[in-house]
C-alpha cells in the first residue's frame, strides 16, 4: 500500500490538474495502476543516465522517439560530460524521424535521422570550447562548431574532423 509520501511525489511528478485529496480518495486497483505506469514510465526515461533524460534527444513530433530510436553511445557521453561540469546544456535536436527531416530538408543520411547526432546550444564561448574539449576527450571525432551551438555525432560513415559553421 503506498504512503501518503508515495501520492504526494506521485502528484508532483505527473503535473496532473488533480486535487491530493482525489488521489487519496481513488481505489486500490486505480491507484496502484497508476503509480506503476508512472514509476515504469519515468524509469524508462532515465534508464542507463545519471543527470539527462532520454525525453530530450526526442523527435520534436514525436514523443518518446529519444529512448527508442537514439543510439546511446553520444547520450552516454554528453551524460559523462554533464556528470562532470555539472552544467545544464539546451539540446536542440536529436533524433528526427523521417517526416521530421522530409519537412525541414534533411538528406536521408543525415545522422540525426539514425540517431547518431546531437545539437547543443551554447551562447558563452568559453563554456562553447570547454564543451569541445571534452567531446575530444571522451573520443568525439566529428564535432562542428557555430555562434551559438556545438554539434557532434559518432556515425563512423561520415569524416572526421572539426568543422567550423
Amino acid at each position: 500500500m503506498a504512503t501518503p509520501q508515495t501520492i504526494k511525489k506521485t502528484y508532483i511528478v505527473s503535473n496532473k490538474k488533480l486535487s491530493y485529496k482525489k488521489y487519496i480518495s481513488l481505489n486500490n486497483f486505480l491507484f496502484n495502476y497508476f503509480f506503476v505506469y508512472l514509476s515504469v514510465q519515468d524509469d524508462l526515461d532515465i534508464e542507463g543516465l545519471d543527470y539527462l533524460q532520454w525525453s530530450l534527444f526526442d523527435s520534436p513530433d514525436e514523443k518518446g522517439s529519444g529512448y527508442k530510436f537514439m543510439e546511446r553511445q553520444p547520450v552516454y557521453i554528453l551524460d559523462k560530460i554533464v556528470k562532470k561540469t555539472r552544467r545544464n546544456f539546451n539540446i536542440i535536436l536529436g533524433y528526427v524521424t523521417p517526416s521530421y527531416g522530409n519537412k525541414y530538408g534533411l538528406s536521408s543520411k543525415d545522422s540525426h535521422r539514425v540517431g547518431r547526432a546531437v545539437r547543443i546550444k551554447i551562447l558563452n564561448p568559453q563554456k562553447r570550447m570547454d564543451l569541445v574539449r571534452l567531446l575530444i576527450i571522451e573520443g568525439v571525432t566529428r564535432i562542428a562548431v557555430a555562434k551559438d551551438m556545438v554539434y557532434y555525432d559518432t556515425d563512423d560513415l561520415k569524416e572526421r574532423g572539426l568543422y567550423l559553421w
